[in-house]
């Protein structure tokens, strides 16, 4: 990483933008942005749990290649505890070892993977969010970019 730019993080913008190379490649711009998001969505996970019963999980579904069949996790039954079983928080622990395979492999070389999550809602409230811009899937798709 010292070498080149991330894709995807804002690396070489804030060397543009500044003229000096950003710490550790861009890490801390990008974790004060990523930080209040982060701790506004735990307080908002508990915040439901707590009024409506409502249960938020998600787990890591793709890392590079390496792909979680759809109909190997029982969303209605999988738990944090099943998730964060591994380093990868994947609830099947066959292709946890999968996905850990593929990030050490390209980790040797400096380099890293993208991935998937997967995210499931339960237990939500009925008329959280609007009928046309601000759905669940849309407050979501927001709060991830």
């Amino acid at each position: 990483m010292s070498l080149a730019y991330r894709p995807s993080h804002a690396d070489a913008t804030y060397d543009f933008k500044y003229g000096v190379r950003s710490v550790q490649g861009g890490c801390r711009s990008s974790a004060r942005e990523t930080t209040g998001r982060v701790v506004a969505g735990a307080v908002a996970k508990k915040i439901l749990k707590l009024y409506s019963g409502a249960e938020v999980l998600a787990y890591v579904s793709q890392v590079h290649q390496v792909v979680l069949p759809e109909d190997s996790i029982d969303h209605q039954t999988v738990t944090l505890e099943q998730i964060e079983r591994n380093i990868v928080r994947c609830p099947d622990p066959e292709y946890a070892e999968k996905m850990i395979a593929a990030i050490d492999a390209v980790r040797v070389r400096g380099d890293s993977v993208g991935g998937g999550v997967t995210c499931i809602v339960r237990n939500l409230p009925r008329g959280l969010g609007t009928l046309v811009f601000d759905k669940l899937e849309a407050e979501l798709a927001k709060a991830c970019m």
